[in-house]
């Protein structure tokens, strides 16, 4: 909404400055530090010029903001009346469409069992991206895709056939609710175990895995099918454990799938058009910059088969012709984790360099670091696992307990679990790392989704003593004029709300967004306690549950952004 006032004062700036700069400021709306900037190249004194920039762009700027020169910073400050035309105006805000497809995959763990919480960062970031694109109006498809051609998914295939099932009470360390825990993704897991111990020591059994894989890359439709139907199993698993979270895929796509219609072959062949039969393909970046310590990087090897990497390109080829369907410009987003950049790279390149990519179409990632979980390392292989489920039943009861102890109505201890988890781990910027503990997400004094949804309740609970709509408190024609700073700073805040969703969007940063919806709940727990609404003049009042009715709406979309619920009533 503060994109054209943005703008406009970007224009007066550049008339002194083409390197000018404008950005949002916890001291003002806007601010400006281009006086230092011309200071260093005039040797003036930035105070001075900047008093001479305010005075000379102040006449051109519309009556929406006025400016101020303090200390060589220009601070721009938006006025009264542009709070009282505007702020009534958000809940009816609405993104122009954008002509640019977005293609997001995330999460795509593979289908061997449980998702453990290593990998949960990953899907609570791609839900956070994938809801803010859809916001802001980019044609947004989230994508998952299932590994059902590797060596794993093989191995436990093979392991089912063979009922090969390691007992689970064996690992005395494993919780018991894994071990009792029934749904598809946990039945795979002791199959995988047993099944990568035999890999490990029964020639024979590795012969047969290793077979599985090789007749499914040549096309033979009982071992692809095999393979898919094993990975289709323990999936259908892992989809509900991400449904509980309420994160939900647009299109799943199966890396068999490129196999089977000869997409793989097709890349391997442009790639390593000389090669030989009984020789492995490879290829060299080297003239790209790119290097790897053991020499080429192999695309197929020596039997036939190919490499993760192949299949993965075929992938993204194909996801390139779904954006060059639409005639548009498009982006293609992964999320992936910080130790997958040299792979990434790699991929990138080879698009770029390799095949006939559209300029227009751009593949980025978004890289995040690992959550550390109190000192526990993670090996699904061997059993040594804290899955999701887990970490969600366990935060829901202490919520549960929470709520009990305050003597809150406990209908929403769910969603306050669930919402403590996904805060906690989208406050940070995704590339820094999180030490993760529970205690501190189920604090109702921190920054956590706890204090949020009690402030969204507290509003419920204000709007509700009022006996007014918020369909007639939305149409009261309120003025700003002598306002107190707790509510103007509120109302500053407020009609933030969609620049601050547009940047979290176009930087795929949800910690801006998490930390701006925290901002805006302090903000209003401070005109809750120092403005009184329902006992104030009439005007006041008016004027006050305006706020109020406005923040309910930007707390719950923003909290919905990052794929929090909101709690009505504690």
């Amino acid at each position: 909404m503060l994109s054209e006032i943005k703008t406009k004062i970007l224009s007066e700036l550049k008339k002194f400055d083409e390197g000018a700069s404008v950005e949002f400021s916890e001291h003002c709306d806007f601010a400006s530090t281009i006086a230092f900037r011309l200071a260093k190249k005039e040797k003036r004194n930035p105070a001075l010029i900047a008093e001479e920039i305010a005075a000379q762009i102040s006449k051109n700027l519309s009556n929406a903001v006025k400016v101020k020169a303090l200390n060589g910073y220009l601070n721009f400050y938006l006025t009264n009346k542009f709070y009282a035309e505007n702020l009534p105006k958000i809940p009816d805000f609405k993104f122009n469409r954008r002509d640019e497809k977005i293609i997001l995959e995330h999460t795509s763990v593979n289908p061997s069992g449980p998702i453990h919480i290593g990998r949960i960062r990953n899907a609570i970031i791609g839900d956070c991206i994938g809801r803010t694109l859809k916001f802001c109006n980019y044609e947004t498809e989230t994508h998952y895709y299932v590994n059902d051609m590797g060596k794993q998914i093989a191995i436990i295939a093979l392991a089912r056939q063979k009922n090969l099932k390691k007992d689970m009470a064996e690992f005395a360390d494993l919780s018991d609710f894994i071990k009792n825990f029934v749904r598809n993704d946990y039945e795979i897991l002791p199959y995988y175990i047993a099944g990568n111990e035999h890999y490990e020591t029964d020639e024979d059994f590795k012969i047969r895995a290793d077979e599985i894989i090789r007749k499914a890359e040549s096309g033979d439709k009982d071992a692809i099918n095999l393979m898919k139907e094993t990975a289709k199993f323990c999936l259908e698993g892992q989809r509900q454990a991400l449904e509980n979270l309420d994160i939900k895929f647009d299109k799943f796509d199966y890396e068999s799938e490129f196999v089977e219609n000869g997409k793989v072959n097709e890349v391997i062949n442009h790639l390593c058009p000389d090669r030989k039969d009984n020789e492995p393909a490879e290829i060299s970046l080297e003239e790209y910059g790119i290097k790897r310590e053991k020499g080429k990087i192999i695309i197929a090897r020596s039997n036939g088969t190919s490499v993760y990497l192949a299949r993965d390109i075929a992938y993204h080829l194909h996801k390139i012709g779904l954006i060059n369907k639409t005639g548009n410009n498009g982006k293609i987003l992964n999320v992936l984790g910080e130790d997958h950049k040299q792979e990434f790279l790699e991929l990138k390149t080879i698009l770029e360099k390799k095949f006939d990519v559209d300029a227009g179409i751009t593949l980025n990632a978004v890289f995040f670091s690992f959550v550390h979980f109190e000192g526990r390392k993670f090996s699904t292989r061997k059993g040594n696992i804290i899955t999701i489920d887990e970490l969600i039943s366990d935060a829901i009861e202490k919520a549960k307990g929470m709520m009990l102890e305050k003597n809150f109505a406990t209908e929403g201890y769910r969603d306050i679990g669930i919402g403590a988890v996904k805060y906690a781990l989208l406050k940070i910027d995704p590339q820094k790392q999180i030490n993760f503990k529970l205690e501190d997400a189920l604090n109702f004094e921190g920054e956590t989704a706890c204090y949020i949804q009690y402030a969204y309740a507290r509003i419920c609970r204000l709007i509700e003593k009022s006996n007014i709509s918020e369909e007639e408190i939305r149409k009261f024609d309120v003025s700003y004029q002598n306002v107190d700073d707790v509510e103007l700073n509120l109302a500053g805040n407020l009609i933030k709300f969609y620049d601050i969703a547009e940047k979290t969007c176009n930087e795929f940063r949800p910690n801006l967004l998490a930390s701006y919806i925290y901002n805006l709940a302090t903000l209003f727990s401070k005109f809750y306690d120092k403005c009184p609404v329902l006992n104030a003049e009439e005007d006041v009042k008016k004027r006050r549950l305006l706020l109020v009715v406005l923040v309910k709406f930007v707390l719950r979309n923003g909290l919905d952004l990052l794929g929090i619920k909101v709690i009505e009533r504690m």
